[in-house]
């Protein structure tokens, strides 16, 4: 009996929780999914044999997969060396992600004559789940990381993430202004031979 009401108050609780995540306002659930996003990243991908990369430290060179073409050929930031590079780290079940690329499309069109390249790195595990209907209404460079490291490197444990790189490869910057932000644009045109 006891067994029974145990069982039955689980199953309860498990379908209001499911229902409330299904009906919850669109920044509820975004709060839930990063909140669990964090969780993840808390819990087991940072470990005692990550190195966390600073400013000033030499960017490893990440093998990600390029989505841009739907080949899923291995692609490297190496690539764009001579060139300021901007990495939007971001996931298609992140609805303040998505909600920067409006923002970001018109500050690369801003800065589509400058040395600076923008490149947008998906964390998701599951490539179908996103890229017919997500990529299929964004432009520019769409990478999606191969496996962990690159998000241990950089501590990625929130997103929207904006990473800076400089012309040789080096980290600028960990944490740059969201591009829906104004202190973006401005600091990216202060950089030396943008």
């Amino acid at each position: 009996m006891l067994k029974a009401t145990i069982i039955t108050a689980v199953s309860i609780s498990a379908m209001l929780f499911s229902g409330y995540i299904k009906n919850a306002p669109v920044r509820d659930k975004n709060e839930h999914l990063t909140t669990s996003y964090s969780l993840r990243a808390n819990k087991g991908i940072l470990n005692a044999d990550t190195t966390l990369l600073k400013v000033g430290d030499k960017c490893p060179d990440f093998i990600f997969r390029d989505t841009t073409g739907y080949d899923g050929r291995n692609v490297k930031l190496s690539a764009f060396k001579g060139k300021y590079v901007l990495i939007d780290v971001w996931a298609s079940w992140c609805a303040p992600c998505r909600a920067q690329y409006p923002h970001l499309v018109t500050l690369e069109e801003k800065m589509k004559n400058k040395a600076i390249t923008f490149v947008s790195i998906s964390i998701d595990t599951r490539i179908f789940r996103w890229k017919g209907p997500v990529l299929s209404k964004m432009g520019g460079i769409q990478w999606m990381v191969r496996d962990e490291t690159f998000e241990k490197a950089f501590g990625i444990n929130m997103i929207p993430r904006f990473i800076l790189l400089d012309k040789k490869g080096n980290v600028l910057s960990l944490k740059m202004p969201l591009p829906s932000h104004p202190e973006l644009e401005q600091e990216l045109n202060k950089l030396k031979g943008i």
